[in-house]
């Protein structure tokens, strides 16, 4: 990855690239706009900011297979509850880097098929005795384990053989998980007449919509930070940002209302005020979007077995 100042970001036009930030999660796609120089500052808060080193705004994601293998059909539940299609997480014993993605193909006599892990769109180098340590979601736990790599396979696709897991550990995940995150988000009051997409979009090209930053995240709501004056307590927003889940960027809009007023929730910042917004209903696309990032992001955070 290649880390930017604010110098290099074209103010006021579409951005040629998504920003990431130091691990390589996405803030704000590209195409999107950063309106002036505070909204600028906003977006460099928290943290670096870079972008794929490669040229490709996409690169720097886990490219493990694609959003069809979670909704397909699925087999019964293999090791430790994990079903085939699962995202999984591994890496080298006894490394501090970050997690490649690979996806449970197959199992048998408790032994794992996995597709070959990626990092930033390249092969985890692995050869067969490797012992690696994997994380994967079940549905109502986060999963740590150990395997060994029995087998390296080539055809008729490049995956692993993996042995029976081994230290294991679970860690609980309660419904209303939340995770820290830093997606940048533009704020609107929702249309009258429900226009959705359009409506944004407008808003943006007219200069009326805010970005926002969300540094907090559940399907329930979210903690936002501005660069205007907080919202009143109960006035009705719209957000829409971009999310990086099952290896594709997907963009969410969600309405709901302002719950807290500056300064309530113990995140103070002078320069750009927080407040909490509570989610609408949302609908299957998007709880299933925000329920897969949210996992993702669990996985990356959970605690690998030593």
């Amino acid at each position: 990855m290649i880390q930017l100042t604010p110098n290099d970001l074209p103010v006021g036009h579409p951005l040629p690239w998504s920003l990431l930030d130091g691990d390589g999660n996405l803030v704000l796609g590209s195409g999107s706009v950063i309106p002036d120089a505070r909204d600028l500052a906003l977006v460099f808060r928290h943290g670096v900011l870079c972008r794929a080193g490669n040229g490709s705004d996409s690169d720097d994601g886990d490219h493990s297979g694609d959003t069809d293998a979670d909704t397909g059909a699925r087999a019964m539940p293999g090791p430790l509850g994990l079903q085939v299609g699962t995202l999984l997480h591994i890496k080298h014993e006894g490394e501090s880097a970050r997690a490649a993605a690979s996806r449970l193909i197959g199992f048998i006599e408790q032994g794992l098929f996995v597709t070959w892990p990626q990092l930033g769109g390249r092969d985890l180098p692995l050869q067969a005795g490797d012992t690696v340590l994997l994380r994967g979601f079940s549905g109502q736990a986060i999963h740590s384990f150990t395997s060994t790599i029995t087998a390296v396979c080539r055809s008729p696709f490049r995956y692993l053989v993996l042995s029976a897991p081994t230290n294991l550990h679970a860690t609980p995940v309660r419904k209303a998980a939340r995770v820290p995150t830093r997606l940048a988000a533009y704020l609107t009051e929702p249309p009258e007449d429900d226009d959705g997409d359009h409506g944004v979009s407008v808003a943006v090209r007219a200069g009326t919509a805010r970005l926002a930053l969300l540094s907090d995240l559940s399907t329930g709501g979210a903690l936002v930070q501005t660069t205007a004056p907080s919202p009143a307590p109960g006035s009705r927003v719209r957000l829409r940002f971009q999310l990086r889940a099952a290896s594709f960027d997907s963009e969410v809009i969600v309405d709901g209302w302002v719950r807290a007023a500056p300064g309530a929730i113990g995140q103070e910042d002078g320069d750009f005020p927080a407040f909490g917004v509570a989610f609408d209903l949302l609908a299957e696309r998007e709880m299933a979007l925000l329920q897969c990032y949210i996992y993702e992001q669990l996985l990356s955070t959970t605690r690998l077995p030593l």
